[in-house]
């Protein structure tokens, strides 16, 4: 089974990457194109390191059953890799991460190849509802407006816990001391942390930007604080060597599920149902823990099953 991964950058350049191993390691507007075939070279050497990857899957990942004859043979995905350790670029230009490996599991038990786009956040729903993208997997919630126009897989594959993130040495530790002080966070509009904002009555304004400038904007004074989950904060400032900079205090504000999410059509349907099954399946063998143990903070990935949907 091979799975391309094809990154697409905002300025119209496209980058094919080898893909990851499956198991064992290796927001503004953007270009929402379709992104150019690579040179038959470079198509070359991928599949050799992609037909090598595959074969390091562990022993939790069944071997690829024949396809239902209603999923496609091949699916084009959405994702946005400036969103570390979920979604990003590593230090040899592969896009990988947490979302991509669950992804590249899935598609393989599947028997679906996968191909990888990169967006920007605000391009990634519109590029799926245009078509460019059959599905999307970005850490992506569920919301009304949201499932007016796409479907949701039944089954989550995560649960992310969503906190207020403040410079290490801000005395305030929870929403009542974020208020009484005045602190003023940075959110973009549209985004739900600006509903969270809301409804805790923390005083925010308008920003566009991502993780890495929500904390390039505190670590410089430009605000007090945002909302985030901590594992993409942390992986953020290890990765530039500013770890113990910032802080997550509080309360989860909320615990969020996070689904696949697919263009509302019948192949799409299809795709949800399907990817939801293995979801549960992956969590069931341990596989999505295994990936929590190499991505994430590590804590086991269980009780998906609260979060299912019909």
């Amino acid at each position: 089974m091979k799975t391309q991964i094809i990154r697409k950058l905002t300025t119209g350049l496209t980058l094919t990457a080898v893909a990851a191993s499956v198991l064992t390691g290796c927001t503004p507007s953007g270009n929402s194109g379709a992104a150019p075939a690579g040179n038959e070279g470079a198509a070359a050497a991928t599949d050799a390191a992609q037909t090598d990857a595959a074969d390091t899957s562990s022993d939790a990942a069944t071997d690829a059953t024949t396809k239902d004859s209603a999923l496609p043979d091949s699916i084009i995905i959405g994702c946005m890799p400036d969103w570390a350790p979920f979604d990003y670029v590593d230090a040899e230009g592969n896009i990988t991460g947490f979302d991509v490996a669950v992804t590249l599991e899935a598609c393989k038990r599947l028997g679906i190849e996968g191909k990888f786009e990169a967006y920007e956040w605000a391009a990634l729903l519109p590029a799926l509802e245009s078509g460019r993208v059959q599905m999307v997997a970005a850490q992506i919630y569920r919301s009304d407006e949201r499932e007016e126009k796409f479907y949701f897989s039944n089954a989550p594959y995560y649960k992310n816990e969503n906190y207020m993130v403040v410079k290490a040495d801000e005395p305030a530790e929870t929403v009542q001391d974020v208020i009484d002080e005045g602190l003023t966070f940075t959110c973009e509009a549209g985004e739900l942390y600006e509903n969270m904002l809301i409804d805790n009555g923390i005083k925010f304004v308008y920003f566009e930007g991502n993780p890495q400038t929500s904390i390039e904007n505190v670590l410089a004074g430009h605000s007090d604080g945002f909302l985030a989950v901590w594992d993409t904060v942390d992986h953020i400032l290890k990765e530039n060597g500013k770890e113990g900079t910032l802080k997550h205090i509080g309360e989860p504000l909320a615990a969020d599920f996070v689904y696949s999410v697919f263009r509302k059509n019948d192949e799409g349907q299809a795709l949800a149902r399907a990817f939801s099954d293995v979801y549960l399946e992956m969590e069931a063998d341990g596989t999505l823990t295994k990936l929590s143990e190499e991505y994430l903070s590590g804590l086991p990935v269980e009780g998906l099953e609260e979060g299912v949907r019909e």
